[in-house]
């Protein structure tokens, strides 16, 4: 049970990372590990790397990859407004992909549907073709 404990925790993570950063480990524009690569050698549940991660870049220490999938330590000379701005586009892009996720659901529910409703021989007065 200790053990679980153990892996669950973020705050090893995180401050692990800031040592990191700390010590030159890491420099700006360098991009950390993803999150199971990093969990696997910490020894952490991959959910906890994300965690942490996550509040770091809340923190400003880190920065979410736009172009490309991933975490970079941030430049702490970076304009606050283009950070600002590189969180705001990150945010958009998780939204779309999630828009996404429900376009291709609701697609495949209404396949399944009309698929359902040629196989029925439907004759209803819906207008469609079946």
């Amino acid at each position: 049970m200790e053990r679980m404990r153990g892996m669950l925790r973020s705050d090893d993570v995180e401050a692990k990372i800031r040592g990191d950063i700390a010590d030159g480990v890491y420099a700006p524009g360098d991009r950390l590990p993803g999150p199971g690569e990093l969990a696997e050698e910490l020894g952490k549940l991959t959910k906890a790397v994300e965690a942490a991660y996550r509040r770091l870049v809340e923190d400003g220490l880190l920065v979410e990859g736009i172009v490309e999938p991933g975490f970079l330590v941030a430049d702490p000379g970076l304009d606050p407004d283009v950070r600002a701005a590189m969180r705001a586009v990150r945010s958009a892009q998780l939204r779309m992909e999630a828009l996404e996720r429900r376009s291709a659901e609701l697609t495949e529910r209404l396949e399944s549907v009309e698929r359902r409703l040629r196989e029925s021989g439907c004759r209803c007065q819906g207008g469609h073709p079946y």
